[in-house]
């Protein structure tokens, strides 16, 4: 079974401007996009092209399935849920580092 990147809009929708994501399934942010409409943004994220693709070739080399998520609401989507939450707990550890290497910086 191929590991699962999800991918959706994630703001904007309906709006001239929309921010498409790519989520991979152990939680890992691999790309977004502002895209001019839905269309474009399947486009833009490599649902309906090659666009993105390194990334994800770089990320799960022995392959991977793209997912769109219609419906990237809590609840709507267990897969998208999962690498979400999975997401938010790698953030302590970044938001930690980035804080002793801005105090590391600072000369007071």
């Amino acid at each position: 079974m191929s590991a699962k990147i999800y991918c959706w809009v994630n703001s904007g929708k309906g709006s001239d401007w929309q921010v498409v994501m790519a989520l991979a399934e152990d939680g890992t942010h691999l790309a977004s996009h502002v895209s001019s409409s839905e269309n474009f943004a399947k486009h833009d994220i490599g649902i309906t092209s090659e666009w993105k693709h390194e990334l994800y070739k770089a990320h799960y080399p022995d392959g991977y399935e793209l997912v769109w998520v219609a419906d990237a609401r809590p609840g709507q989507c267990a897969g998208l849920d999962e690498a979400y939450a999975k997401n938010q707990a790698m953030r302590p550890a970044a938001d930690d580092a980035a804080s002793r290497c801005a105090s590391e910086g600072s000369n007071g």
